[in-house]
């Protein structure tokens, strides 16, 4: 009983911690977030056009990802914190998009896992009291899988092949009931998502994947 105290103390005096956040702590970590979320995005897509005309094309991705990896570690350290002091940042004790950049900073910390595994364990419980999003739990659980070289569950990390179409990264664990997992964790059929992103992939990509004769991008039927 002696070692049972101590946890049920910190876990009681974390939810309080939670219960007692004042209107302008709550206002601040909206912004905090809403700010962390708006740094993260300019570096979540390509290097911009104006870099690359600056730079050439391997200096402008060279200078792109050192940023973007410096902005992910700036981020995390940012989350930490408020994790630490105020705990899950969900959708009921917090708001919508405050818990959806926070998930998103999560979500981008792929140099730690620990992190991700962390956040993704709280998500478990809090998607039972509907404080997380049940969609973006999955992809944090298929985000921390493939980080450790695992297959995943949901098919929502994906890789290109030569064709430039959109394919499970390290593979599925169940593709026979992918599409039962995934509306069960409300996320679009397989088919409407891999096609979405290969489109966006041949997009991003058009001028290379002309170049090698591939003049639309190949979809699933």
């Amino acid at each position: 009983m002696k070692k049972i105290l101590p946890i049920l103390t910190l876990i009681f005096l974390a939810s309080c911690q939670i219960q007692n956040i004042t209107d302008a702590e709550k206002e601040n970590v909206i912004l905090k977030l809403e700010n962390m979320m708006k740094i993260d995005q300019e570096y979540a897509g390509i290097p911009s056009k104006e870099l690359k005309e600056k730079y050439g094309n391997e200096k402008s991705w060279e200078i792109f990802q050192k940023k973007r990896d410096s902005v992910a570690i700036d981020n995390q350290i940012k989350a930490k914190e408020i994790f630490k002091k105020y705990g899950f940042v969900g959708t009921k004790n917090f708001s919508e998009d405050a818990s959806s950049n926070f998930w998103i900073i999560i979500q981008h910390a792929d140099n730690d896992v620990k992190l991700q595994e962390k956040i993704l364990k709280f998500m478990n419980n809090e998607i039972k009291k509907n404080n997380a999003f049940k969609s973006q739990y999955a992809m944090l659980e298929d985000r921390v899988n493939v980080n450790k070289g695992n297959s995943q569950r949901f098919g929502s990390q994906v890789t290109y092949n030569k064709y430039g179409q959109a394919i499970p990264k390290n593979g599925l664990l169940d593709s026979l009931n992918i599409e039962k997992l995934r509306k069960e964790y409300e996320l679009p059929s397989f088919k409407e998502y891999y096609n979405d992103m290969t489109e966006m992939h041949f997009d991003m990509n058009k001028e290379s994947y002309i170049s090698q004769g591939i003049t639309q991008p190949k979809l699933y039927k």
